[in-house]
């Protein structure tokens, strides 16, 4: 080999360490491709491997390793490694180079012929040679990794050497205190103990380990190495819980830590003594249970501090369970289990059985974790403490309200205790065979819960909850209430909610019912449906033959079976009764807001499940979007009937449309093919569609011309916008022309007077344009409709005509501009420009806004092309010319449209966008707090507040313009509603921490006083707001 290669190594790796590992890698090629011998390549590195110079050896044996570590691992024989390992284990004693010496043998170590006797070799040589304490953690983590290669490696012939190996490794650690070897250290540990003889180390390997304990590590602010205090106390645990062997040391040593004052050595210690009871099993830990239980006891009997009681109950849990499983089923008399049990229960039944007494729960707390430990330990503790509290509670007549709920809140206890052993409803069970040991207390535990709910006052509500709660506890219980038991605790739950006016114990309540529900729907749907939907209004009933109980409003009701759509069966339920209530308020034709309600409750429902994927939605579009789309239809041909009044209301149509929109956009794009065609039969062709009730669709079709310019019918096009916008780009449009189509559209929508159509009508030609015009068809649709509609925005001699062709302008402008066509800015210029019309200025700072605002029809939910600088690139073209434009204005109207225009804009901008442009239209911004315009005032606020702290330098040199004008938006009068209070005060409270404090602290005490105005606010949350602020003040300094 050419020494000018390993010349270049030697130089590159002090200058480039990656060129450096590329010529070893190239090195290691050459030896793959046998272009290169092994030999030859060791003896070119001769001279520099002896030379005196340590630095020189160090590159050199780097070079080795990383030549070795770049190379197949079947590539060296046998006897290659055997020489390769004797050579670098004499340089093992070289201290300069052990790190370089220790990466050739890991390399070697990998290799697939690797010899029994050079494992061997290279073990005993690191234990006999390598001074730790010699060298830095680096080296040493070097050493270690060779360890670790061995030992997962090779672990068999290391245990062939089973004394060296065990003690070298103790000898090789001692003293390690570095985190990153630690963690390596205690899983090399970890290995050692549980795979080799240890008997004759135990105590010298516990020792080793937990010389370590407690942890009390913390990372470095800038720790490379990401290692956490957790981290090595879950390696560090491990290696004490390996071996049952360590039990006559680690129980005692243990249960000395716990006198320690820390609470983190405490839950340590705890944690530890749970894992090393997992793992010594039964036998071994049995002959421990009293030291332990007398050790943690206290933490529950006398309430210790943090999560140290909770820590201890899974403490007792696990001691039970492994105590449990030594013994034969049924067989427990006279075994450690049978003293462990007899020696808790001694002491904590006095207790329980005292309601009275202040150590009665956490007594029966601790109890309870045993109980939970095991099948025997359960129904022997039950047996015992149950009885005792059925009978204070019957016994007790003038018990007070205090001692039931302790009562209670001790039996809760138990029934916990119970479910995790045996089971819940809704999870697995231990045994799914045995019975629950509770069941002989089903009649006491089901009654007095019962009664505590229904005949207490209703004054008392905490004790109606815990009554509440431990029923549905019961409820839940693996196959411990029969149907009729869980349809009584469903109706009593009905009650509460229908009649309690108590809004914790409600929502508890309905919360309880979805439970139910989540495990049996029938409950649902044969219990709770029929009385919440009893208690709606019905119009078919006169009032006075309605129940005179009270009754909660339908919103609250409606709310509430929203709530328990545990499932689509139940849903789909849901969904035909309330459009049978539906029906039945249409015909009455009065109520509009009943039946928003109700179609409001079917939309939430939607909502909520396609938010969390959690149902396949093909079903409800299928069987619901028909049904809605030909009750519109009907209803608004069939004028003349009282149903139309409801279903053809402006209020109906939009929740209908937004149940349409939700339903087409949560469907495969093959299912919105034949959708897509239906709809488009009803809205362009004219013709019979399977979406219109079958009686009624050439009747319809030949009525209805929705799309008409002059047809009239209200709401049906808002329809056909939210279907077309939840269409995917990829589902064809039906029709061939979409061109034709949009511009066909335009003078329909001038034309419409009714303004939730029309704003249908320019939404839906947004979405055609944005969606499904071609590149060529889109230059098309600019060059004469938008012009055409240029021309009327700027030329109509009427006002009206001028007003809605810039809005349709500006909705075709947001498509172009979300879309990231350059024709879009042709728009943007002609909307600037308008500012400074005296007839159409004010609409034209209304379409600033419109070509960016973000909306909930043309958005990317559905299916929008939204490109990602489009927010960025439309405020860095408008801003510098409304600037401009308000610079050259003369009189004040055309400046105050610049300013609206502006704030129009920013309110749509995220602060990253604007804190770059903030010092070219800051004065602007100062202006705008001056106007009484309070949506103006509003953006223009939040805006100074996102920029504060980027800004903090321009808006330090403005604050004495500011201060006054924030100040005075605190102030309530008409042009200050409470938002713009509330931001005022917010923007106040964010002065302090984000300008520098000699900037605010002149203006504090003038601040303060001013506050006392916000102070005595009329509503809450302005006075929140000041509050809050007020305080930041007064911590400041002076």
């Amino acid at each position: 080999m050419e020494r000018l290669v390993i010349d270049k190594y030697l130089v590159s790796l002090d200058t480039s360490p990656d060129e450096a590992d590329t010529v070893a890698q190239n090195i290691a090629n050459d030896i793959e491709a046998n272009k290169t011998r092994l030999i030859g390549f060791i003896e070119s590195l001769g001279r520099y491997l002896t030379d005196e110079d340590s630095g020189i050896r160090v590159k050199a044996l780097s070079c080795v390793a990383a030549v070795l570590s770049n190379l197949s691992t079947n590539k060296l024989s046998s006897r290659q490694i055997a020489m390769l390992s004797e050579f670098l284990m004499d340089r093992l004693e070289d201290e300069q180079c052990l790190s370089e010496s220790a990466g050739g043998l890991l390399a070697l170590s990998k290799m697939r012929n690797i010899s029994t006797s050079t494992v061997k070799s290279i073990a005993q040589a690191v234990f006999a040679k390598v001074d730790m304490k010699n060298h830095n953690q680096a080296t040493r983590y070097a050493v270690y990794l060779v360890i670790d290669g061995l030992v997962n490696g090779h672990i068999a012939v290391l245990q062939s050497i089973n004394e060296d190996a065990v003690s070298g490794f103790t000898r090789l650690i001692a003293g390690e205190k570095d985190p990153r070897n630690l963690m390596i250290v205690f899983s090399i540990l970890k290995i050692i103990i549980e795979n080799f003889e240890i008997e004759n180390a135990k105590e010298s390997l516990f020792d080793a380990s937990f010389c370590y304990f407690p942890i009390t590590f913390r990372p470095p602010p800038d720790d490379p190495y990401g290692i956490t205090s957790d981290d090595l106390k879950l390696k560090l645990r491990d290696c004490i819980a390996a071996s049952s062997l360590f039990a006559e040391y680690s129980f005692p040593s243990l249960i000395e830590k716990l006198t320690s004052s820390s609470t983190n050595v405490k839950r340590d210690t705890i944690l530890t003594i749970i894992a090393c009871i997992d793992n010594y099993g039964g036998v071994v830990v049995e002959s421990h249970w009293e030291k332990i239980y007398n050790s943690v006891k206290f933490e529950v009997l006398h309430e210790g501090e943090e999560d140290i009681p909770d820590l201890v109950c899974k403490l007792l849990r696990t001691l039970t369970a492994t105590i449990s499983s030594n013994i034969a089923p049924k067989v427990i008399k006279d075994s450690g289990l049978d003293k462990f049990l007899t020696a808790a229960m001694g002491e904590c039944f006095p207790q329980v059985t005292n309601l009275e007494s202040r150590q009665a729960k956490p007594a029966a707390k601790l109890l309870a974790a045993i109980s939970g430990g095991s099948f025997a330990a359960h129904d022997a503790i039950a047996e015992t403490i149950l009885p005792g509290v059925f009978s204070l509670v019957e016994s007790t007549s003038a018990a007070t309200i205090a001692q039931q709920k302790t009562a209670l809140e001790i039996l809760a206890l138990f029934i916990e205790a119970s479910g995790s052993l045996y089971g819940w409803r809704t999870g697995n069970a231990s045994e799914k065979s045995r019975g629950n040991g509770l069941l002989i207390h089903k009649d006491p535990l089901f009654e007095l819960f019962c009664r505590a709910l229904v005949s207490t006052p209703s004054e008392e509500v905490s004790f109606r909850l815990l009554a509440l709660q431990g029923l549905v506890k019961l409820a839940l219980l693996k196959e411990f209430l029969d149907m009729s038991e869980l349809g009584m605790i469903a109706q009593y739950l009905d009650d509460v909610v229908l009649s309690d006016t108590n809004d914790s114990l409600c929502e508890s309540a309905l919360l309880s019912l979805k439970d139910l529900g989540n495990v049996n729907p029938d409950i649902i749907l044969n219990t709770v449906f029929p009385t919440f939907l009893s208690q709606l209004p019905d119009p078919e009933i006169p009032p006075i033959a309605q129940s005179h109980s009270p009754r909660k409003h339908y919103r609250i009701i409606l709310s509430s079976l929203a709530d328990l759509c545990v499932n689509k069966a139940v849903y789909e339920i849901l969904t035909v009764r309330l459009l049978n209530k539906l029906a039945l308020i249409a015909k009455d034709g009065q109520d509009v807001a009943y039946a928003q309600s109700i179609l409001t409750t079917i939309l939430l429902v939607i909502q909520r499940k396609t938010a969390d994927k959690e149902w396949d939605m093909k079903f409800f579009f299928l069987s619901l979007t028909p049904k809605l789309i030909s009750m519109t239809f009907t209803a608004s041909v069939d004028r003349d009937q009282p149903q139309s009044r409801i279903i053809a209301h402006s209020s109906i149509v939009a929740v209908t449309s937004a149940i349409v929109n939700l339903l087409v956009r949560s469907v495969s794009e093959e299912d919105q093919i034949e959708f897509a065609k239906q709809i488009c039969k009803i809205y362009i062709t004219n013709e019979p569609s399977t979406l219109i009730q079958e009686s009624d669709r050439s009747r319809i079709a030949s009525a209805t011309q929705p799309l008409d310019k002059g047809f009239g019918t209200e709401g049906l096009v808002e329809i056909f916008t939210a279907a077309v916008a939840g269409l995917r780009r990829e589902t064809a449009f039906p029709h061939p022309d979409v061109l034709s189509i949009a511009s066909n559209l335009i003078p329909v929508a001038l034309s419409t007077r009714n303004i939730p159509d029309r704003l249908a009508l320019d939404r839906l030609i947004a979405l055609l344009v944005n969606k499904w015009l071609s590149k060529d068809d889109e230059d098309r649709f600019v060059n004469s409709a938008v012009e055409e509609l240029k021309s009327r925005a700027t030329g109509s001699k009427s006002m009206a005509d001028r007003a809605s062709s810039l809005e349709l302008l500006a909705w075709v402008g947001k498509s172009l501009i979300f879309k990231g066509s350059r024709r879009a800015y042709e728009t943007v210029d002609l909307v600037l420009q308008l500012l400074c019309d005296e007839y159409i200025g004010k609409g034209a700072t209304k379409a600033c806004g419109i070509l960016i605002s973000g909306d909930e029809i043309v958005n990317k939910s559905n299916f929008v092309v939204v490109r990602l600088l489009a927010k960025q690139q439309y405020f860095g073209y408008c801003v510098q010319r409304i600037v401009e434009g308000f610079n050259s204005s003369i009189d004040s109207e055309t400046k105050r449209n610049h300013l609206i225009g502006l704030s129009n804009i920013l309110q749509h901008i995220p602060g990253k966008i604007v804190i770059p442009h903030l010092p070219s239209f800051l004065p602007l911004l100062l202006q705008s707090l001056s106007l009484s315009d309070s949506h103006v005032k509003l953006a223009t606020i939040e805006t100074i507040t996102a920029t504060l702290s980027d800004a903090s330098d321009l808006i330090s040199e403005h604050i004495s313009t500011i201060l006054p004008h924030i100040l005075d938006s605190t102030a309530d009068k008409a042009s200050n509603p409470p938002k713009v209070r509330v931001a005022a005060l917010n923007c106040l409270a964010v002065l302090p921490r984000a300008l520098p404090g000699e900037v605010v602290q002149p203006y504090r005490t003038e601040i303060i006083r001013r506050l006392a105005v916000a102070l005595d606010d009329s509503r809450r949350a302005v006075r929140k707001a000041a509050v809050d602020c007020r305080q930041t003040y007064f911590a400041m300094d002076g």
